[in-house]
């Protein structure tokens, strides 16, 4: 590898080489090792020594050096598939889901809402209608923006309590 200690400086390094040698097999799976170590560091740590994204700052530096990883070409299967693998990850954490008890607040001010906008035109209140629809409309947008949250977000707030070494 190189000299460096630090990640960052070394994958600027050997891309620095790899411009001035593109064509240099060696140097390509040099800068590929650097990479991955680089994901490696970029990410919290917990107690059982998993690499877990507990940050949007890490996921993007994972994304990019994963995806610089495959671009490179390596004749190294280790490499592309954890590179592979790591883009699945970050894919699949950004799936949006409903955290905690979000789901029962929701159907309550569902309900309510209905309910006020039936009893008030039932009745031929057209403020209580209104009001209602307004309400539980604001209501509901309150909830889902509290309660529905990229899988990899729901994931570092139950992992928090076991991280042993935070990432960047």
């Amino acid at each position: 590898m190189t000299e460096q200690t630090d990640p960052m400086s070394a994958v600027q390094v050997l891309e620095q080489q790899l411009a001035a040698a593109p064509a240099d097999l060696d140097l390509r799976l040099r800068l590929a090792h650097a990479l991955e170590a680089l994901t490696v560091s970029a990410r919290s740590v917990t107690r059982e020594g998993l690499p877990v994204v507990t940050s949007a700052r890490q996921r993007e530096l994972c994304a990019w050096a994963a995806r610089r990883i495959l671009e490179l070409k390596v004749p190294d299967a280790r490499l592309t598939t954890g590179a592979q693998a790591l883009l699945a990850e970050l894919d699949a954490g950004r799936r949006w889901v409903w955290h905690g008890q979000g789901q029962v607040a929701i159907a309550a001010v569902v309900v309510l809402g209905l309910v006020a906008v039936v009893l008030g035109g039932l009745a031929g209140v057209v403020a209580v209608v209104v009001a209602g629809a307004v309400l539980s409309s604001v209501l509901l947008s309150v909830l889902v923006l509290r309660f529905r949250r990229e899988r990899w977000r729901v994931e570092a707030e139950r992992l928090a309590p076991v991280i042993w070494r935070p990432g960047i």
